[in-house]
């Protein structure tokens, strides 16, 4: 059984079929060269036990389709700063996981680094910057003379490896209405530690917010955010990509807490 998009991935859930079978069959060729740990998250499982329903993934600002990630560690490209938005930089690749890159700026330190998706409008090949007549900047916080840049530049690209323009994918549009309601599932970036994804609920509405709440943890981790925010997901999104979902604290689940990141 293998699915390529989240309508079949949510027709299988609502038949009953155990999709966790489906997510310990994938092989390293299904998941992206991604290492996948055997103690995966039940969600057929969770939402039984739970009396919960997943958010339909037409309400998310995700691709049906999840974009294939073919980035490798070390190549590079241009970010926006996400502490400087109008600033674009070069970047490289630190690690991989699902559809998911973390990135480090160019001249920043690790303390920095962010975590992009593959089809995200705030990534760019390479020269980007040039053919629309922008200046690629040093990020925020750049370690040397802002006078060295140019020259920093330059050694930095010389002989890198740069992503490809195929590897970058187009970011789907943002649904038209915020139609979440209070109590359904989905999947979120942990925002204080965001190579995790992790069970959630949406513990409220307000608006175009919607307020996250990651299950089985105090609400120190929760947050808000706008109903078309990347870093949300339709239950069965790391599934799909390959990605690693983290089970909910304080729970039978937890003791199966995994992290694989390639990098």
């Amino acid at each position: 059984m293998v699915f390529s998009r989240l309508d079949e991935f949510f027709k299988e859930l609502k038949s009953g079929v155990n999709l966790l079978n489906f997510c310990e069959n994938k092989t390293e060729e299904d998941t992206m060269g991604q290492t996948v740990n055997e103690d995966h998250f039940d969600w057929d499982k969770y939402l039984k036990e739970t009396g919960s329903v997943s958010a339909p993934s037409e309400y998310f600002r995700q691709s049906l389709t999840p974009p294939t990630n073919e980035f490798q560690v070390g190549m590079k490209l241009e970010a926006r700063d996400p502490r400087n938005i109008g600033s674009v930089c070069v970047a490289s690749v630190i690690a991989t996981t699902g559809a998911r890159l973390r990135l480090r700026l160019d001249g920043s330190d690790n303390k920095n680094d962010f975590w992009r998706l593959v089809d995200s409008s705030d990534i760019q090949p390479v020269g980007t910057c040039e053919q629309e007549g922008d200046l690629l900047q040093p990020p925020l916080g750049y370690r040397m003379n802002v006078s060295s840049w140019p020259m920093f530049l330059l050694r930095t690209l010389t002989g890198s490896e740069l992503a490809p323009a195929v590897f970058f994918k187009k970011e789907p549009p943002s649904p038209p209405l915020n139609n979440f309601k209070v109590g359904m599932k989905i999947e979120a970036v942990d925002r204080k530690n965001p190579f995790l994804i992790c069970p959630a609920t949406i513990g409220g509405v307000k608006g175009d917010q919607i307020h996250i709440t990651f299950d089985g943890w105090s609400g120190t981790f929760d947050y808000w955010c706008k109903y078309d925010s990347r870093d949300i997901f339709p239950v069965g999104w790391c599934c799909l990509t390959g990605d690693v979902l983290q089970p909910p604290g304080s729970s039978e689940y937890s003791e199966n807490k995994i992290t694989v990141v390639k990098g």
